[in-house]
């Protein structure tokens, strides 16, 4: 299992809202006292209890649905781990890499 912390960066690999897909965000925390619930028609597999999820509350810039107002755009949102890629550590492209080593 891959082991985020706040801080982290990561690559949003999966979206209710498609335009999301390949968005970088910032990892602030895991909330699993506030859980989110996923919308209906959105796919379930990560999750044990489809209707509400624990997840990280992210910041960046993206699109996010709001009862109230549709489609926004937003700065600061929730998204479940499975749904995210993460950036760092063993992850970084393999020229980050290897600049690394030749410096």
């Amino acid at each position: 299992m891959i082991q985020f912390k706040p801080g982290d960066l990561a690559l949003i690999i999966r979206a209710i809202h498609a335009e999301n897909i390949g968005k970088v965000v910032e990892l602030v925390r895991f909330d699993s006292s506030q859980k989110i619930a996923i919308p209906e028609d959105s796919p379930r597999s990560f999750a044990p209890n489809p209707d509400r999820i624990a997840c990280w509350v992210i910041r960046g810039s993206f699109v996010a649905h709001s009862t109230l107002r549709g489609e926004i755009n937003c700065t600061v949102g929730a998204s479940p781990q499975s749904w995210l890629m993460p950036l760092q550590g063993d992850f970084q492209p393999e020229q980050q890499k290897s600049r690394e080593v030749a410096a």
